[in-house]
């Protein structure tokens, strides 16, 4: 066993009261983890909290406990153990007035977490942190039922594209086999992930597409979502999950970006990569992070500004075309 997870699940079996976060804006991998290891550790017998910077999106309300995920500042109360998952500690947001817990755990698996912690469990070949936390509660003796089940297999679901990225492994699919005899049921997750979009938001969906643009030689291709196109069609951020894959699945584009405004003069900035581009090390460049072929970061200045910054970095990190 890893030296940094035989210490984290001996101080998870000494807590009493443990406190789960994870990053902002969260995913389907981040809240899949979050809720699973929070049912795992009730069963045996911790009082646990989720709490979270940002809401769960509607997309995601289907799994269980998810009605339970605290939100907003502050954070109330002291625990045992504070677990970042999924996530550098400073990008949940929420504790830039110190942790309200002696015992700081981070289980995560990418490449740009700065490991700040000393119990920290990073594992770059886990196909998402719910391959982890399933790891995690099988040592911890916790024993699978449907909840823990079905949240896992979405955080592994969601984190794989459906099992299509690059980051699908055969131990990824061994799991996920288990969490089906478990009780997770595959089309439950499909139909609330991927199958239950709301019209406005398919109409939405065309608006962003239509004006999509890609670079002359058809390498790059991005989307451009302000405050002004929210208002016009009665979205919202939440509406915009899973969007950049339509921009990545374009012939011959081999990086997908989405600007995204989040305040009069910044933007959060979501990259996508088929594989030959490093895109975390292009969002590491801007102060954000992720994984090769998926990360984000959040950028400062006018849209134009960015969006001239932005594709030049990611313009400089593509290898040569392939008939060069």
């Amino acid at each position: 066993m890893n030296d940094s997870l035989s210490d984290i699940v001996t101080a998870l079996k000494k807590a009493g009261t443990v406190l789960i976060s994870v990053h902002k804006n969260p995913d389907g991998d981040a809240l899949g983890s979050q809720l699973g290891l929070m049912v795992a550790l009730e069963k045996l017998g911790k009082k646990v909290t989720a709490h979270n910077l940002d809401p769960v999106p509607e997309i995601y309300r289907f799994l269980p406990q998810a009605n339970r995920v605290k939100t907003g500042r502050p954070v109330q109360g002291a625990y045992d153990a504070l677990v970042v998952l999924d996530s550098d500690p400073p990008r949940t947001g929420l504790f830039d007035d110190g942790y309200p817990a002696k015992t700081l755990i981070n289980v995560d698996h990418h490449m740009t977490n700065s490991r700040i912690w000393p119990l920290t469990w990073l594992d770059l070949d886990a196909s998402a942190t719910g391959e982890m936390i399933y790891t995690m509660a099988t040592l911890l003796g916790v024993s699978l039922d449907r909840e823990i089940a079905l949240c896992l297999y979405t955080a592994i679901f969601t984190d794989t594209g459906s099992y299509r990225y690059s980051n699908t492994t055969a131990k990824c699919m061994r799991i996920s086999a288990d969490l089906l005899d478990a009780g997770a049921d595959p089309w439950l997750v499909t139909e609330n992930v991927y199958e239950s979009f709301s019209y406005k938001r398919i109409k939405f969906l065309g608006q962003v597409l239509s004006d999509m643009a890609r670079s002359e030689d058809g390498r790059i291709a991005w989307v451009v979502i302000t405050d002004e196109l929210y208002r016009a069609s009665g979205t919202s951020a939440e509406d915009t999950e899973n969007f950049i894959n339509f921009v990545r699945s374009v012939k011959g584009v081999e990086v997908a970006v989405l600007f995204r405004q989040t305040a009069p003069a910044q933007y959060k900035v979501s990259f996508r990569s088929k594989g030959r581009a490093d895109v975390a090390v292009v969002a590491t460049k801007f102060g954000g992070g992720g994984h090769k072929n998926a990360a984000g970061c959040v950028v400062e200045g006018t849209a134009a500004e960015i969006i001239g910054t932005v594709l030049g970095a990611v313009s400089s990190s593509l290898q040569p075309p392939r008939n060069s």
